[in-house]
């Protein structure tokens, strides 16, 4: 595998000339917010109700757990060495330098790194949050950027390192762009990671999620660094995880702080302390799952690393651990996983991770989502039995995308395709019969 995936171009050009991404190599993600028009679907998703399985509560989703013949199953509960990572300072102004120190990282551990910016703005104004001259210490192999905007209309994500650059654009879906590319990330000065964009006609602020994921290779003490651009008042979440262990999580202020108006949508994910009983929803940076709480102020969602899946099982979508991982919901939480494409809808389980051990977690199957209702922050992945090479299920095509939005009712709904089908058998239908009268006649 090349260590520079980029297509080359001229900095000098203010316009790429040739596309630098591959629609293969990028994963899109569009959302809904709740009470929007759900997007349309093929006839092909509609689900009717699956065979049963003991582990899913096709009525409610419970904070009930079941006991399942795979549960249990251990993995590495400590972290591989004694991981320090610090971030300096706590407050910064724009365009100053942010430091995050690492010590004592082994090779081949999953480092995870998520910066979450949230800034006010003005309605249908350009945004730009950029993180220039950003110093990557080591490799990470078998890695991915996902990023997320949400309180856009339009949006725009750009690396560039030396003579290179990668750039994924498009236009959000009720106010939210998510985008994924996998590659090996290389050591040494990025000129910038930047996130931009145009804001929400009525939109007021504006959240911008970056995570980076891969198997670490190289020194095992080194500093992360990176200048502030683009945001003169905000704050900025940055947390990172090794090995899915939890080593720093913090809120730096940029500015004076700023603040975003309650009135934003509950998807926005800012940190601004909110109104008791609001309902706010909270996105991983790839977009695939998210959690409804309320009258909390912040939950991230970071992909993590995963540890052996119980026998006969393979993880389909996460792991992913919530932070802080100390949060206890004044109500229950809802957790949502999108359902990924050809995966068996009726053979799916859902666990959390305690104290190293896999244990299965009761859900709901609501419009081509995996639901359940959870009390405190955890770790959660989704689950589907292997089946040998050959062996037929039904599944969801893999070309299917689901908006997780939240449904009234678990009750299949019939499509218009669907609808005139019927019709269409129906009339053929009745002209059979006449045609068997006149025939008799």
């Amino acid at each position: 595998m090349s260590s520079n995936p980029f297509k080359r171009i001229n900095p000098a050009q203010n316009s790429i000339k040739k596309p630098v991404l591959s629609p293969d190599s990028i994963h899109h993600v569009c959302t809904q917010q709740p009470g929007s028009k759900p997007a349309a679907k093929s006839p092909t998703t509609t689900l009717s109700p699956p065979p049963a399985n003991p582990h899913i509560d096709h009525l409610a989703p419970k904070a009930s757990h079941n006991t399942h013949p795979h549960s249990n199953t251990h993995y590495n509960s400590h972290p591989a060495s004694a991981v320090v990572i610090t971030q300096q300072p706590d407050s910064i102004a724009n365009s100053q330098q942010m430091t995050i120190t690492i010590r004592d990282l082994p090779d081949n551990s999953t480092f995870s790194l998520l910066i979450e910016a949230s800034f006010p703005v003005q309605p249908n104004s350009d945004f730009r949050f950029q993180m220039s001259r950003f110093v990557m210490p080591f490799t990470l192999t078998q890695s991915s950027v996902s990023a997320t905007l949400t309180g856009t209309s339009q949006n725009r994500l750009e690396v560039m390192k030396g003579d290179t650059i990668v750039a994924v654009s498009g236009k959000s879906v009720d106010g939210r762009f998510t985008t994924t590319k996998s590659y090996v990330i290389t050591p040494g000065t990025y000129d910038y990671f930047r996130l931009s964009g145009t804001s929400l006609p009525d939109g007021r602020s504006i959240s911008a999620q970056l995570q980076v994921m891969g198997e670490k290779t190289g020194p095992d003490n080194s500093e992360l660094t990176f200048v502030v651009e683009g945001v003169p008042d905000g704050t900025i979440k940055i947390a990172a995880l090794v090995d899915h262990f939890l080593v720093l999580e913090k809120t730096v202020i940029v500015g004076s702080g700023g603040s975003a108006p309650a009135s934003y949508p509950a998807s926005s994910g800012t940190q601004s302390v909110q109104p008791a009983g609001q309902e706010r929803t909270f996105t991983s940076a790839d977009g695939l799952v998210r959690i409804i709480t309320t009258g909390t102020d912040y939950v991230g969602l970071m992909k993590t690393s995963a540890g052996p899946a119980p026998s006969g099982m393979n993880i389909v979508s996460g792991p992913y651990t919530m932070v802080p991982q100390n949060i206890t919901f004044v109500k229950p939480a809802t957790l949502v996983f999108s359902i990924p494409g050809g995966v068996p809808v009726q053979e799916l389980v859902l666990m959390e991770e305690r104290d190293g051990a896999w244990s299965d977690t009761t859900f709901s199957i609501i419009n081509n989502t995996v639901t359940s209702s959870i009390s405190k922050a955890g770790t959660y992945a989704l689950f589907a039995p292997v089946h040998p090479a050959g062996t037929s299920t039904e599944a969801i095509p893999e070309s299917t995308y689901f908006s997780p939005t939240p449904a009234t009712t678990t009750q299949p709904t019939p499509t218009k395709a669907g609808l005139e089908l019927s019709i269409i058998a129906g009339g053929l239908l009745v002209l059979f019969v006449i045609g068997r009268k006149r025939k008799q006649h």
